[in-house]
């Protein structure tokens, strides 16, 4: 699936998705060096809710991408595993790379109906430019492709910017959930519906 999305940010920019391969080390470890750099975790593209592992946690990028494989896969799941696919979010004109994007296949996971099924992590030189919104509609476009019939992401109560980035575009009907000592906004949005 290759979804392409024109957006509103700044000057005409296009983003589009694309499942990481087997060739996008290089892209892929820019991107984790520029978490570094800034002392920060990745927190999507290694789907760490459902393996418990980090991208910095394999000793290459081989090894993430097998694990990676094997999740989109489905092959080898454990008890409260369920599969997951890593997008790049990359930028149509230049192939530079935003985001990364986990789609979980379900919500059967340790607390997935709370944690969603969207994990998303962009690039920290990137961050508050209007691209998460952006991301979150072609989240809902993938997920349509996917005929999946629901989507549910959430966000911490304090995270205003995902918050509201959310809300532009699942509206403003939450439910807030107590989980392993936060709480946690949950959003659902019905893909059957229009609009």
């Amino acid at each position: 699936i290759k979804l392409i999305l024109e957006t509103d940010i700044g000057d005409k920019m296009d983003l589009y998705l694309r499942k990481v391969t087997i060739f996008d080390k290089q892209i892929v470890d820019d991107f984790a060096r520029e978490h570094y750099a800034v002392k920060d975790k990745i927190e999507a593209g290694d789907c760490s809710l459902i393996l418990g592992k980090t991208y910095e946690e394999y000793d290459d990028f081989y090894e993430w991408f097998k694990a990676e494989q094997k999740l989109d896969r489905e092959e080898d799941l454990k008890k409260n595993q369920v599969g997951c696919t890593t997008y790049l979010v990359l930028t149509k004109e230049e192939d530079e790379l935003i985001a990364l994007l986990d789609m979980r296949h379900s919500l059967d996971y340790n607390h997935g109906p709370v944690y969603g099924h969207i994990g998303i992590d962009i690039r920290p030189t990137k961050r508050n430019k209007g691209y998460y919104k952006e991301i979150l509609k072609l989240s809902v476009e993938l997920a349509k492709e996917l005929n999946m019939k629901k989507l549910v992401i959430a966000c911490e109560y304090t995270n205003i910017p995902s918050k509201k980035g959310i809300e532009r575009v699942f509206g403003d009907d939450y439910q807030l959930v107590p989980v392993e000592g936060s709480y946690y906004l949950v959003y659902e949005k019905d893909l059957r519906k229009k609009g």
